[in-house]
């Protein structure tokens, strides 16, 4: 009986164990991986999203040539966390452009496809959906990137958190001009050495 009992404690001691491991595995969960900012953004119309199964794109290999899916509510990328709060539909980023048809990456594994979006919306460069939008820096960046600047790589003027909002002004190359809720204004990099976001828009 006392055996029963020392294999029941130990079963039981066991359980415990896994079920706090994998409890701490799950909490420290790697950062979300920020996109590429490609050559700007495809902005869904109001009237036009892509949750009206009406107004639905096809995607395509090469433009207009391949079909391999439809963009649809299932097919999104995971751009809620860059870009919260400014639509039904977040947008997605452009890599390519031929004419009309853009090449866009449509879900969280960064697959790109084409896709005629005169239905759906419109593209917008970096500097045209930026400018004037109310940005925050993204967690999880090394520290430089946190740093307002007089100037592009010049001295810094304070150092923000992902927390503390301010207003784009304009963009020169990887930096842009903000003006903080402090009333600083300053150069901050939008997007980092490979070419990925550091900023996002809306508050969090």
């Amino acid at each position: 009986m006392t055996n029963l009992i020392r294999l029941s404690y130990t079963f039981f001691l066991i359980i415990y164990v896994v079920t706090v491991t994998a409890s701490a595995v799950c909490a420290a969960s790697p950062p979300r991986m920020r996109p590429y900012t490609g050559i700007g953004v495809l902005v869904f119309s109001q009237s036009g999203t892509i949750h009206d199964q009406n107004l639905q794109s096809l995607l395509y290999e090469k433009p207009g040539l391949l079909r391999v899916g439809i963009l649809n509510n299932s097919r999104v990328s995971g751009n809620e966390w860059i870009f919260g709060g400014l639509a039904a539909a977040s947008p997605l980023v452009v890599s390519a452009r031929k004419g009309e048809w853009l090449r866009i990456f449509y879900d969280d594994a960064g697959r790109e496809a084409w896709v005629e979006p005169r239905y759906i919306g419109h593209f917008h460069t970096w500097e045209q959906f930026l400018k004037l939008q109310t940005g925050r820096m993204l967690p999880g960046l090394q520290p430089q990137y946190y740093q307002l600047q007089q100037q592009p790589g010049g001295t810094p003027r304070g150092t923000l958190t992902p927390k503390l909002v301010f207003k784009v002004l304009k963009l020169e190359e990887n930096w842009a001009m903000v003006l903080t809720e402090q009333s600083q204004l300053g150069w901050l990099r939008w997007r980092d050495n490979d070419g990925r976001l550091t900023i996002g828009t809306g508050k969090n």
